[in-house]
């Protein structure tokens, strides 16, 4: 396997690519723009400093880099993790309607929360952690 060019151009047809799901645990991703600053990235989400910096901390994924403690090395056009400020365990019984009316979100912004869950919202599975994004 070939490695993918940032413009996907070199692809060939057949060619098999790994597509991974963004982190769990987050509720949303944000691109770092010119002047963006932890403190007011948090401020705008409704979260903490320390709760964003926890969630980048350890990442190092496709999507998102690593953090410092001081929230000091972001770079233009990286994307952060919005750690989630509530998770729900899945419990027998439980569709994705019940649970977002449970939050007062809609079932559309639970799925775009939790890439994991499809768009039918028929496989969640007892015990398994969702990610309730605030309220819309």
């Amino acid at each position: 396997m070939q490695a993918v060019d940032a413009n996907c151009d070199n692809l060939s047809v057949g060619e098999k690519l790994c597509i991974p799901f963004p982190p769990t645990g987050c509720s949303a991703q944000h691109t770092v723009i010119s002047g963006d600053n932890c403190v007011a990235i948090a401020a705008e989400f409704g979260t903490t400093f320390a709760a964003l910096v926890a969630a980048n901390s350890n990442a190092q994924t496709f999507f998102i880099q690593a953090v410092n403690a001081e929230c000091s090395n972001l770079s233009v056009g990286e994307v952060l993790c919005i750690p989630c400020a509530t998770q729900y365990t899945i419990r027998p019984g439980d569709v994705c309607d019940s649970i977002a009316a449970q939050f007062g979100v809609t079932a559309a912004e639970l799925q775009a929360a939790n890439a994991a869950v499809d768009p039918l919202c028929d496989n969640l599975a007892v015990g398994e952690v969702l990610c309730i994004p605030s309220e819309a």
